[in-house]
């Protein structure tokens, strides 16, 4: 059985007030692609199918149609809900509730599909979790950990619903204990509520995860466990992040073989440089496609720095100013603790833009005699 496990397209998403959607269809362009030329039997969506659960009814046409590609030649789809999503996705829309060979899984449990290759693949469903849905178990004190044991016991009912002679997956959009998120975008993560990879089901052959959008292997579960990661650079904190969705190779007798290709997605870039070095930076970038974000030192005067940056490097979404205090002090600063004839002193300077070293001398006996005359009156 061939598998491509994907997720977290986040079908919408807007960044820096721009609407990134066409990226995201560029990315599930070559996902299809891939899908065809390697001949692949089931595809695993783990969750965020959408970036809002109101999505646009453009998009939601766009995904029904990719989504009935995915489904042709026989090929199983499985959707599982993540936060982003909402449980009656299929159900609430007819757009999807009608696809063939596309089945939405928004419970925990275990189902059963018999793929066009006649192999029977069972997927152990864990969709997202509110832990505001678990209010009813324990008091404040105890509910996280009766949560802990009502999904561990799940887990293992998943576990026991996996059987010998046929491919057993478990597909979830979950938190797992020591997985790095990759991206800044706020997540949901159930209170920080994690899953130890020790409970994942050890009859699984593979465990196909979403949520964080790092792409990654979890260590310590008793099978493989990957996060796919999100199909587009997000935010600058993925910058040096590569993008992949997993085929996996998997037959009853035989440990899971897994294959990461990298999907072809836009690049970000940070940069630092000075004001004064504006226009050379925008020459040398001038020819990158991708995003970038700027952090510019303020060593010369700019009445409007973020709007020239952005005039000058057109696909510069994100500007910090950065103005270092002055080391020199203002030369028209005076400083009133001065004594009088260094006062008088730098008077001058400023007046006549020169200092008479004589009439300082005449000043010092004067400003002596002043004040021996007001001290001899008491």
């Amino acid at each position: 059985m061939r598998i491509l496990h994907t997720g977290d397209w986040h079908i919408g998403i807007t960044r820096w007030g721009i609407d990134r959607s066409e990226e995201v269809f560029k990315s599930i362009e070559f996902i299809v692609d891939v899908v065809k030329r390697e001949d692949i039997d089931v595809i695993l969506i783990a969750g965020d199918l959408f970036d809002h659960r109101m999505p646009k009814g453009e998009n939601l046409h766009r995904t029904a149609e990719i989504l009935q590609k995915l489904g042709e030649e026989g090929r199983k789809v499985i959707v599982i809900t993540g936060n982003h999503d909402w449980k009656e996705l299929a159900i609430s829309l007819g757009i999807f509730s009608s696809l063939a060979n596309v089945h939405f899984l928004t419970g925990i449990g275990v189902k059963s599909f018999r793929t066009r290759r006649g192999e029977v693949l069972r997927v152990g469903s864990l969709p997202y979790f509110w832990e505001r849905d678990f209010l009813h178990i324990g008091d404040d004190v105890t509910r996280r950990e009766k949560l802990g044991e009502h999904l561990h016991r799940r887990l293992e009912e998943i576990n026991q619903g996996f059987l010998s002679d046929s491919i057993n997956v478990l597909l979830g959009h979950i938190f797992v204990e020591g997985a790095l998120l990759g991206s800044a975008v706020k997540l949901s993560f159930s209170s920080n509520f994690a899953i130890p990879p020790s409970w994942f089901p050890n009859r699984a052959h593979y465990i196909a995860l979403g949520h964080a959008h790092k792409p990654q292997n979890i260590e310590g579960s008793p099978a493989p466990a990957y996060y796919c990661g999100s199909i587009i650079r997000i935010d600058f904190s993925e910058v040096d992040d590569k993008k992949y969705i997993n085929i996996v190779d998997v037959k009853p007798d035989r440990i899971a073989n897994v294959e990461k290709v990298e999907i072809p997605c836009k690049e970000l870039m940070e940069l630092e440089f000075k004001i004064s070095q504006l226009d050379s930076t925008a020459v040398m970038v001038q020819d990158f496609e991708g995003y970038i974000k700027a952090r510019i030192f303020m060593d010369v005067l700019e009445k409007n720095p973020v709007s020239r940056v952005k005039q000058l490097i057109p696909n510069c979404v994100e500007v910090e100013t950065i103005y270092q205090p002055e080391i020199k002090k203002d030369k028209h600063q005076i400083d009133l603790t001065l004594e009088p004839s260094k006062l008088f002193s730098h008077y001058l300077s400023l007046k006549d833009g020169k200092v008479d070293d004589e009439v300082i001398k005449v000043f010092e006996e004067l400003y002596r005699e002043a004040t021996l005359n007001e001290n001899s009156e008491y």
